[in-house]
């Protein structure tokens, strides 16, 4: 079954700006994920809403307040993320202080060029939250960041098949 999409396929990299455009407006038509989008409080689970070579774009749902990516970027990808319902917290790593976040609203997103690195897990309390999230190129790995025993930091390369959860120490969470 073919579905209509809320944007033309990109013949080419995209920006941030549009990448953004393209998330809210798959937020925006929930035909594209809904019945595709399992939800469980094990795991965030996703589904595929598009993919050529230049974009991909992906519907996430968050269904536990345990749900969080930990520190990571996104690679060789640009990148934004939509809430499409609940409530997301972003967070930013900062050097020498407290991480910087915010919580963002459904309707709301964020956008982020391939040198970005942050945390997104579901606002305590929140109730179920669903994000909408479009790469370019599409997103086949990321980097994971953590602090180790040795107290330093740690990037661990990892497909982007494979399940953000933090992978050791995250620091000190942003206030809710």
């Amino acid at each position: 079954m073919s579905r209509e999409l809320p944007f033309d396929p990109p013949t080419g990299t995209v920006p941030p700006d549009e990448l953004a455009r393209i998330a809210e407006a798959v937020a925006k038509c929930p035909e594209l994920w809904e019945d595709d989008l399992e939800r469980t409080t094990e795991q965030r689970t996703y589904t595929d809403v598009f993919a050529n070579e230049h974009l991909g774009v992906w519907a996430i749902s968050w269904m536990a307040d345990g749900h969080d990516t930990g520190y990571h970027d996104h690679d060789h990808s640009n990148g934004a993320v939509h809430v499409a319902r609940g409530v997301i917290r972003h967070e930013q790593l900062r050097l020498g202080e407290d991480p910087t976040g915010a919580a963002v609203h459904a309707g709301d997103g964020f956008r982020f060029d391939n040198t970005f690195i942050h945390r997104m897990r579901r606002e305590p309390g929140a109730g179920p939250t669903v994000t909408v999230h479009a790469y370019s190129p599409p997103l086949s790995h990321t980097g994971q960041y953590a602090e180790h025993e040795d107290g330093l930091l740690h990037r661990t390369p990892t497909s982007s098949q494979e399940q953000l959860v933090p992978h050791g120490g995250q620091g000190v969470a942003s206030d809710a």
